[in-house]
């Protein structure tokens, strides 16, 4: 292949890397002065006894106080139960429901039930607020938006442990993958909301039908937004950096593993071709950079990899302009884009195999069928 040609694709490869995740709307820090309504908390919870802790104090600390806070125990196996009832937070299960199995979407619809505010928040457990304002800012937000539809955040992402840098790509694909901050903006049609951050009046969930009319999914926030806009609702979409952040697998690697497997193929399929192809034009990018690079190196040493170092150099800053909308990672892990390229697809196809061909997913010690 001739120097043009390769010049070409890695300057396409770059390009494509500024495209499908170019802006990331936040929620601005500020102080609301207007009257805010009652606020019901509902967390559903499944062996979460490390992370609801961190979750619970956050709320405690909220300027914008909630009017309950809802944990429902999913047939946790842990001290879930007896954690949430310590930081005096109501206590449902979804063993003493009617409904006919468990799973996140029961248990948001059996807290919804039980929930006494004029608006819902929707939590996951692993997720938590990073200022004290944090609550008061997203419900002036969502007053800014005359209290329609659904208001989702996806947190920002925490790690304490190497393993969990395998989370970088997928992190970035799950924002991307919205459709919503490509440097084309609204003229491609967004998709889809945030599972760990869903905010709306009691009204309106309502009337979408909320979550009993998606108990069966295990995309709860795609399927949700979905009824949203079938009922005419809007969906808006944010980051939740400086405002809500969560650490997503602190247990383990097969915890992170089993974690991506459940959500990333069903994730993708609705992603725009367009968001789709600048995604694959930037992976193929990074690939051949690194290859050249690789190859320079075996083939004429270190006085000939100036310019191979430099195009690579490139797309490492990339990289890490686009893990920093994402999360907070360690500085080191800009210098391997290629690993964490190569760990991605492994999850992704890992993913394929076990929905599509096995049709179930291991996920917090219960099995999950396709």
């Amino acid at each position: 292949m001739s120097e043009g040609i390769l010049a070409v694709l890695l300057s396409i490869g770059l390009m494509s890397g500024c495209f499908f995740l170019f802006k990331i709307p936040a929620i601005p820090l500020t102080k609301s002065d207007r009257k805010l309504p009652g606020l019901s908390v509902i967390i559903p919870a499944r062996d979460e006894e490390e992370s609801l802790p961190n979750l619970l104090k956050s709320l405690k600390k909220q300027t914008y106080r909630p009017l309950e806070i809802i944990v429902v125990d999913d047939a946790s196996t842990d001290d879930t139960a007896l954690i949430a009832a310590a930081y005096d937070a109501k206590v449902l299960s979804t063993e003493e429901s009617e409904l006919e199995s468990g799973g996140k979407s029961a248990a948001c619809w059996i807290g919804a039930e039980k929930a006494k505010g004029e608006w819902l928040l929707f939590l996951d457990a692993d997720t938590y607020f990073v200022n004290d304002r944090a609550l008061e800012s997203v419900a002036d937000q969502y007053l800014n938006q005359q209290d329609k539809g659904l208001l989702s955040i996806q947190p920002f992402h925490e790690i304490k442990k190497v393993y969990e840098t395998a989370s970088i790509v997928p992190n970035i694909m799950v924002m991307a993958g919205v459709n919503r901050y490509s440097l084309l903006g609204g003229q491609i049609e967004g998709r889809g909301a945030f599972g760990p951050f869903l905010l709306t009046t009691r009204k309106q969930y309502e009337e979408s039908g909320g979550h009993r009319t998606i108990l069966d999914s295990h995309m709860d926030d795609i399927e949700l937004a979905k009824r949203y806009k079938e009922t005419g609702l809007p969906v808006n979409v944010f980051s939740g950096k400086e405002v809500v952040h969560f650490r997503m697998f602190p247990e383990s690697f097969s915890q992170l593993v089993n974690g991506w497997t459940k959500s990333l193929i069903h994730g993708s399929e609705g992603t725009n071709p367009l968001v789709l192809l600048s995604i694959a034009l930037w992976i193929a990018g990074i690939c051949l950079s690194t290859t050249i690079l690789i190859g320079t190196l075996v083939t004429f040493g270190p006085t000939g990899i100036l310019l191979p170092s430099l195009i690579y150099f490139f797309y490492c800053v990339q990289f890490r302009w686009l893990m920093n909308k994402v999360g907070q990672f360690p500085l080191w892990t800009a210098g391997f884009p290629v690993i964490y390229i190569i760990v991605f697809l492994f999850l992704y196809l890992f993913s394929v195999f076990q929905v599509k061909i096995l049709k179930r997913v291991r996920w917090r010690n219960r099995e999950i069928k396709f």
